[in-house]
């Protein structure tokens, strides 16, 4: 038995810490390298059990008061633990620094308490952070898996300046979900020794399992302390912990006092929670020349409420009225025109983010930025040991969604079209591999789209793991969402064999995906393979989507295809400077894809040679070189054939990710690309000229980012368009709950029309200024307001006018109760 236990806990560790892992993308680099977990890779290749330590909590009274003090008397009965390893850059060597850590519960929290010690605080990298900002800070970091058997994990990290962050580690999906926000608590102060932090998390918001009576829950959870100082170093920890059983413990109660056959339902831990808004929201837009009217699809004044029932925290009901989507930040990104697929954005509805866990999968088959204007919302969801269970139903107002092309995408946007949406998740786990089904569906006024998908994670080994997911979907359309497409009025009665030349035509291929003639129906199929061994990386890839599948509820971008992927790659480490004490990490990888069309239509051959260097000063630089042939649209716009229809060109260009942190409160970037890149609205091969620098300086309370956007596209040495985007941002966040926002953005483009296809302005401006404050105003009422303003000039009005105006006034009410 302890032999089993023993390879039990090995298999387990290595599987949940390797997995953690931040992998590059199958087809596309991101732009943005994924933080460097090699400290977790390293340690677990080696991880001996004795080093594991197993810990039994039990009930204590009396919860802390969370300040970051750690002067209650809770934590003086609370187990003592110790982050004496440094898992990165030295593997299992001895912590440069010391950090104390106690773990108690109650009967609703878990709570940590770490005293991390610092020879020289002044060296401390923090500040007050917007959520889910902390990066390259000195900061604390919980990790807890809460069924064990590696579905999902939960990060929870704080800096010393008390900012916080969470993050869902999906297993399944092989995605870490930064956007997901759930209910916590944390404080941190920085002594004269270091700094101290308070964490504590509600029992719910890790939806922990019910154990049955004299069954054990079990936790795996890892403590980390991230120290960067010329190197990033960690420290850390992995353990086995085993709450109390709250279920068992109230069954007990309830047997001496009770026979009835529903008591123990009724006696249960229940909480209910509320969060009540109103918000005044007057949003007006106007045309050159015409007066402000109200934005279409936005109330002048409204009130919502999202509340939720959990039970025994596996267990919760939630629904949404009116889900409040001032939540959501104005999106600052803004994409090139040369660039024919549509922009990811991030959900920050809670509402919403309750449900992201369980519907992420390697295709991203549900994106609730979809629903626009939802009126009315319910969610239930249920956690076991071995298995989940969720089903999502919305009823919204509007209907958005991506229609797909294998050369680019465009957004569907009805908004006096409503429709119903649906969605079922079932996931089971164990032993590091995991299976799961999902099925989505929305339908309104003759519209149809059901989806239905199975997918998994299959553990090959301690290094290797394959994932995969295959789907069905059956869709029918009305010419409502094709003519929504339409260049211009009249685009669906364009005879199918009248030749439509791109620039001068009124329908598009997005039209032709949205044919109303037929039921549409097709199958979509990914299957990935990865190896990530100490030294080396691999990855295979297949990916087949059919002509005919939508998943109108999620983002998928791109179908009619077939991918085939593969990479390898090795890593060196190696001291870069002697001041660094630590050494830095090398890697260099090749990438070969092959793209086609369902009919063996040649449509993408690529070859990626990148190189990546991360270590001193908090630097990561990552160039490439990558060369292409590649169709990037359609001569002929009325025909989906490629071919000779689909021109192929000869892309080489370089690119590069730069960013450094050479002293705490400054960070500064510079990425680009530059050579031959093909444009697809013109369908020509030029020279790209693209510059991104950025800077960010944060001082105590107050942080200021300046980023800026250059994009000069030549051909034949001259400019056939020319982009400059600017983002001015200044935050101020003080501890008591209070903060200010100023966003200032400059856009402009200019085309040389005598060579741009297509009627479009020679020059376009936008100014838009927007100014946000929050306040806490007790422990339960928050408030928010802002106000924007955005100034237009183009070349078809040769003048600077004010095309919209927005004031926003939302106040919050939370209420929390607990029940017994």
């Amino acid at each position: 038995m302890f032999i089993e236990r023993k390879l039990f806990i090995i298999f387990y560790f290595k599987c949940i810490l390797l997995t953690s892992i931040a992998f590059f993308p199958a087809y596309a680099v991101e732009d943005e390298p994924g933080h460097d977990l090699d400290a977790i890779d390293s340690a677990a290749r080696s991880f001996d059990p004795k080093n594991i330590k197993t810990i039994s909590l039990s009930v204590i009274e009396n919860p802390p008061v969370i300040d970051g003090e750690l002067k209650d008397a809770f934590w003086a009965k609370s187990e003592v633990l110790k982050l004496t390893m440094e898992l990165y850059p030295e593997r299992f060597g001895k912590a440069v620094v010391d950090t104390d850590v106690l773990i108690g519960t109650t009967s609703t929290h878990v709570y940590f308490a770490f005293n991390a010690y610092d020879p020289d605080v002044s060296k401390l990298r923090t500040a007050i952070r917007e959520r889910d900002g902390i990066k390259n800070d000195d900061y604390i970091s919980v990790v807890i898996d809460p069924t064990g058997n590696l579905r999902r994990k939960y990060e929870f990290r704080v800096n010393p300046s008390g900012s916080i962050s969470d993050i869902l580690q999906n297993t399944i999906s092989d995605r870490y979900i930064y956007d997901w926000d759930t209910e916590w608590q944390a404080a941190a102060k920085i002594t004269p020794t270091g700094y101290l932090v308070e964490i504590a998390i509600p029992i719910d918001s890790l939806k922990q399992p019910k154990a049955n009576i004299n069954e054990k829950n079990t936790w795996m959870l890892i403590l980390k302390r991230s120290y960067p100082r010329n190197i990033s170093r960690t420290m850390g920890g992995v353990y086995i912990i085993h709450p109390p059983n709250i279920a068992e413990l109230q069954a007990k109660q309830l047997a001496e006092k009770s026979d009835e056959p529903f008591e123990e339902f009724f006696q249960q831990k229940k909480t209910f929670n509320l969060k009540g808004y109103a918000i005044a929201h007057p949003n007006q837009k106007r045309k050159f020349g015409e007066q402000f009217k109200q934005v279409a699809d936005q109330d002048s004044f409204n009130v919502g409420f999202d509340t939720s029932l959990t039970i025994a925290s596996a267990t919760k009901l939630s629904i949404t009225v009116n889900p409040n989507f001032t939540e959501v930040e104005a999106d600052i990104i803004r994409d090139s025109i040369n660039n024919p697929f549509n922009v990811f954005q991030p959900e920050k509805r809670s509402f919403f983010q309750e449900s992201m866990e369980q519907y992420s999968t390697l295709l991203p088959l549900v994106y609730t930025r979809n629903l626009i204007e939802p009126s009315f919302g319910a969610s239930f969801s249920h956690e076991g040991i071995q298995a989940s269970g969720n089903i999502l139903w919305v009823k919204d107002l509007q209907t958005t969604l991506v229609m797909p092309d294998n050369l680019g995408s465009e957004k569907v946007e009805l908004t006096d079209f409503s429709n119903e949406t649906a969605a079922f998740r079932y996931i089971t786990a164990n032993k590091g591999s995991a299976y799961g089904v999902l099925a989505t569906s929305r339908s309104g006024n003759s519209y149809q789209n059901t989806l239905i998908s199975t997918d998994g994670l299959i553990n090959l080994g301690i290094d290797d793991k394959l994932r995969y997911q295959l789907a069905y979907s059956k869709s029918n359309y009305t010419t409502l969402f094709a003519e929504d497409l339409c260049n211009d009025n009249g685009c669906t009665e364009i005879p199918p064999e009248q030749e439509c030349l791109l620039g001068d035509c009124a329908t598009n291929t997005s039209v032709l995906r949205a044919d109303a003639d037929r039921t549409l129906e097709d199958h979509a199929l990914q299957i990935k393979y990865k190896h990530t061994g100490q030294k080396t990386l691999f990855w295979a890839n297949y990916f087949d989507v059919g002509a005919d599948f939508r998943a109108d509820l999620g983002f998928v971008k791109r179908v009619d295809y077939k991918l085939y992927n593969i990479a390898y790659g090795r890593n060196w480490y190696f001291q870069t400077f002697k001041q660094d004490e630590g050494k830095s990490r090398g890697r260099a990888y090749l990438v070969l894809s092959a793209l086609n069309s369902q009919k063996g239509e040649k449509i993408e051959r690529s070859a990626d040679i990148w190189a990546e260097f991360r270590g001193s000063y908090q630097t990561v630089f990552r160039p490439g070189i990558r060369i292409k042939e590649r169709a990037v649209n359609r001569i002929n716009q009325a025909s989906l054939a490629l071919g000779d229809n689909a021109p192929l060109f000869d892309e080489r260009y370089l690119q590069w990710y730069f960013e450094t942190s050479p002293f705490s409160p400054l960070t500064v970037g510079l990425d680009g690309r530059v050579g031959d890149i093909a444009d697809a609205d013109n369908l020509v091969l030029g020279t790209m000229y693209e510059f991104k620098p950025r800077v960010k300086f944060i001082y105590q309370d107050i942080q200021v980012e300046l980023s800026h956007v250059y994009r000069d596209y030549q051909l034949d040495k001259k400019m056939l368009y020319l982009e400059n985007f600017s983002t001015f941002i200044i935050k101020h966040r003080s501890s008591k709950g209070t903060s200010n926002r100023l966003l200032i953005k400059y856009d402009s483009t200019k085309r040389d029309t005598q060579r741009f296809l297509g009627n479009e302005p020679a020059f376009e401006r936008d100014v838009e200024i927007e100014f946000t404050h929050t306040r806490k105003l007790t422990k339960q009422l928050n408030l928010l307001l802002g106000a924007k303003i955005t100034k237009t000039h183009n070349a078809t009005y040769d003048q600077i006018y004010t095309n919209q105006r927005e004031i926003y006034l939302r106040l919050n009410y939370i209420f929390d109760k607990t029940y017994f």
